[in-house]
């Protein structure tokens, strides 16, 4: 099958980085899975509208500074401040995956065979919960600046935008997301023949082109680690979000307060 152009493109469809049409029925293999993220996360309207993709980015900073004053507790706990900051800064915050996305694009098939499957699918997640978290935010950023047409970003705006969007199920998802990809990194680095695997790959990984993913990975092992176990922090970072999610949806005055 020849790669398809932009222009012959189909609206609606996921593209892969080689250019062919996904769907997300026709997903067979881990590879295709990570292919599919990573074309939903191309797909994102901020790589080719420099204008909304400045919105964009106003909107997800106003999130990170939500998120945190909502878990400054945990900010401020010793046990928690650097998986906290690594939850914030690099999975819900809004990381900007470009470079990791073009070495992934470039250097999958060999991802593939040279990291541990259980680390690779933990990968997965990761690029699924970016690409889901980018649609939702593009979807508020459109409501608020484009059908709302606000000039700046308040917490009353922004609420009645979540409302507007009706997205409590995906949100609902977005969290089952992190959790589960706090729980794959939990549970990998507690397993010494996956961690030493992992450690064991270091050298080839980089040689392969695949350093920024492995780093990525590596620097979530490195804050799970201390911890011993990882449940009582997702637990409490997870149900607080989940909280709001549900606040907004039910209507309430001031759902962020939980």
């Amino acid at each position: 099958m020849n790669e398809a152009s932009p222009e012959a493109r189909i609206p609606g469809l996921v593209y892969t980085p080689e250019g062919q049409p996904l769907r997300r029925e026709d997903i067979k293999t881990l590879a295709d899975q990570m292919r599919y993220e990573l074309g939903r996360y191309r797909a994102w309207r901020g790589h080719h509208d420099e204008d909304f993709r400045q919105k964009f980015i106003a909107v997800q900073q106003n999130q990170a500074a939500r998120l945190k004053r909502t878990h400054a507790d945990l900010l401020n706990d010793p046990r928690y401040q650097a998986v906290t900051q690594f939850f914030l800064n690099e999975l819900y915050g809004g990381l900007d995956l470009t470079e990791l996305a073009r070495e992934m694009e470039r250097a999958l098939p060999i991802a593939t065979r040279l990291l541990p499957e259980s680390v690779m699918r933990t990968s997965a997640v990761a690029l699924e919960l970016n690409a889901l978290t980018g649609e939702l935010d593009e979807a508020v950023t459109a409501m608020l600046f484009e059908t709302m047409g606000v000039t700046e970003i308040t917490d009353k705006a922004v609420i009645e935008a979540y409302r507007a969007c009706d997205q409590h199920a995906e949100r609902h998802h977005q969290m089952g997301l992190l959790a589960e990809l706090g729980g794959g990194l939990d549970r990998y680095v507690r397993s010494r023949v996956i961690y030493a695997t992992f450690r064991i790959a270091h050298r080839p990984a980089k040689m392969a082109g695949l350093g920024g993913l492995y780093d990525f990975l590596g620097r979530g092992f490195d804050v799970m680690r201390p911890m011993g176990s990882a449940h009582d922090f997702l637990g409490l970072f997870v149900s607080r979000e989940l909280a709001i999610v549900d606040n907004i949806h039910a209507g309430k005055a001031d759902p962020f307060v939980i």
